[in-house]
């Protein structure tokens, strides 16, 4: 069959070589250049405002995917406060300090009201404090009679006094129906239209279902709760996603680009004014234009000169194509190579590389999955175990400070997309509510997931272990942490020191809190640990590898 192959490659190349259809190549482009070129043009603009809408569509949809990622979490906070005893003991006060300390570095604040809206918890305001009632619509009392979590639109927060967004869920103490809510600012979403770097000239709006704008990349706090304009409600009305001619709420003509997210029924609005989307299009037919223009001269100036060459090199390619299909790896190209012929070749090459690779790619991908998970479900069954057997008073807020911390670390690698995290960002979410007695300094420092997830535990150890019979446990004392990176063996260093807290005696048995950080680091991390429990102070000191980037992501 090869050989067929080759017969039939052979006799194609006698019916016409490169040098002869370049030569009509060449003849033929003369008369027919200008038509052709006008036909080329109007698909060029055609396609750029394709592109462009297209764009837009892309921008509305990956920001409205942030923001439902940004609801999402205030739906997974309010959840998790949902469980803490104190609030399923109906003591008040105890849940305030602990909802107070939990939303301590978010942009949000948690709000208990019963089920005549009456709040009876606010942490914006110092618990026993007068509350206002707060009116909840139809739609939030329909999911909340059901039993769902609900995010609310756009409405005015009575004690913050600026427009907020609330997300509730269904709580049942002592036998009485509350909400357990969890608030921002609507300007907090602001944030998410400059992660996403829109850009300067375009005009990201998000609406809520009610069509009011809940935030805007421009101008924000002066159209924050105005009504979506005339032609855009039209738009919403006949379909949830497309693009369309609008006018802005400046009364700007735009071309807007909408989507509305099945999660929340937010819609996110993405405009651009309609003479930059003009000059734009004509930008990308003229570069095209002048690319069509020179390309063709060049050809025609290089396709009598080159014609051998390429026919040598068509030659090799065909011969490296065989290779790939033998399952061999190509060798580098000829360094004297035409450059389109080497960028042929290097993709070619770059292929059987790539086709080795994948499998092993494939597998360790799965490992890793595999390791995560393990090593996630391990952690909490530790957790679990050792908390709720060995620790007494309260098991159940040990268990959720713990998780708290576990959860910070993901919260972090989260807003990489599990790439990595910062060591500066890491200590600081595990220390909580002691962070301002912390001192601490260091180099910046990228943290791969599973060193990030080991370390958060360790310093929330560490921290818990310090408030309750170190530095922390006194008001004078303070801790120190600092960190570098070892030139030369590349090794994360970093230690905790105690300063000015009690008198220090080392314990007869290691407990739990210790046990879980020699573990994480030793076994885990597959660094060394040490604990020095001097009269004055504990200090622990670790070291442990940082592991090399890899070729890939989760991009989750």
């Amino acid at each position: 069959m090869e050989r067929q192959d080759r017969g039939d490659f052979s006799a194609r190349r006698r019916v016409g070589s490169v040098r002869g259809r370049l030569v009509l190549l060449t003849v033929s482009l003369l008369a027919p250049a200008l038509i052709s070129m006008g036909f080329l043009l109007a698909g060029a603009d055609r396609e750029s405002r394709g592109q462009l809408y297209q764009q837009l569509v892309t921008t509305a949809r990956a920001l409205s995917g942030a923001v439902d990622r940004q609801a999402a979490t205030g739906v997974s906070i309010a959840e998790t406060l949902a469980t803490d005893q104190a609030l399923i003991n109906g003591d008040w006060a105890a849940f305030h300090a602990r909802a107070k300390r939990a939303t301590e570095h978010r942009v949000g604040w948690v709000v208990v009201a019963d089920a005549d809206g009456q709040q009876v918890v606010n942490t914006l305001k110092p618990y026993g404090q007068p509350l206002p009632r707060i009116h909840r619509t139809r739609a939030e009392a329909s999911a909340y009679s059901a039993g769902r979590s609900k995010v609310s639109d756009l409405i005015a927060g009575p004690v913050a006094g600026k427009p907020v967004i609330t997300v509730g869920t269904p709580i049942m103490v002592k036998g009485k129906f509350y909400v357990l809510s969890y608030a921002v600012e609507s300007s907090s979403f602001t944030s998410v239209f400059r992660q996403q770097r829109v850009p300067e000239r375009w005009v990201a709006t998000l609406l809520d279902n009610n069509r009011r704008v809940i935030a805007r990349s421009r101008l924000n706090e002066k159209f924050t709760g105005a009504e979506a304009s005339g032609d855009m409600a039209e738009n919403l009305r006949h379909s949830t996603e497309g693009v369309n001619k609008s006018v802005s709420l400046e009364g700007v003509p735009t071309m807007v680009a909408y989507t509305r997210s099945p999660q929340t029924g937010w819609t996110l609005v993405v405009s651009i004014p309609r003479r930059d989307l003009a000059s734009t299009v004509n930008r990308s037919v003229a570069l095209g234009s002048g690319v069509f223009l020179l390309l063709l001269i060049l050809g025609i100036a290089l396709a009598l000169i080159y014609s051998r060459r390429i026919n040598d090199e068509m030659r090799q390619l065909v011969l490296d194509a065989d290779a790939i299909g033998r399952g061999e790896t190509l060798p580098p190209a000829n360094p004297d190579a035409l450059e389109e012929i080497a960028a042929v070749h290097a993709a070619l090459r770059a292929a059987s590389r790539e086709l080795k690779a994948r499998e092993e790619r494939q597998g360790v991908m799965i490992n890793e999955l595999n390791h995560r998970v393990k090593n996630t479900l391990a952690t909490v069954q530790a957790l679990a175990r050792q908390t709720f057997a060995k620790v007494k008073g309260a098991p159940v807020e040990v268990f959720t400070d713990r998780l708290i911390a576990l959860s910070g670390a993901h919260d972090l690698l989260t807003r990489t997309g599990w790439r990595e995290a910062d060591m500066a960002a890491l200590v600081e979410a595990s220390l909580g509510a002691h962070v301002d007695r912390v001192d601490r300094a260091g180099p910046e420092v990228a943290l791969a997931p599973h060193t990030a997830v080991g370390l958060s535990m360790v310093f929330h150890e560490l921290a818990t272990n310090s408030a309750k019979y170190g530095a922390l446990a006194v008001p004078t004392g303070r801790v120190e942490v600092f960190w570098r990176v070892d030139p030369v063996t590349d090794n994360l260093a970093f230690t905790w020191r105690d300063v000015g807290g009690p008198p220090v005696n080392p314990p007869k048995t290691p407990g739990f809190g210790t046990r879980l950080i020699e573990s994480s680091i030793r076994r885990e991390q597959k660094g060394q640990a040490r604990f020095d429990f001097r009269p004055d102070g504990l200090v622990f000191e670790a070291s442990l590898p940082l592991p090399e980037a890899v070729r890939w992501s989760n991009a989750f």
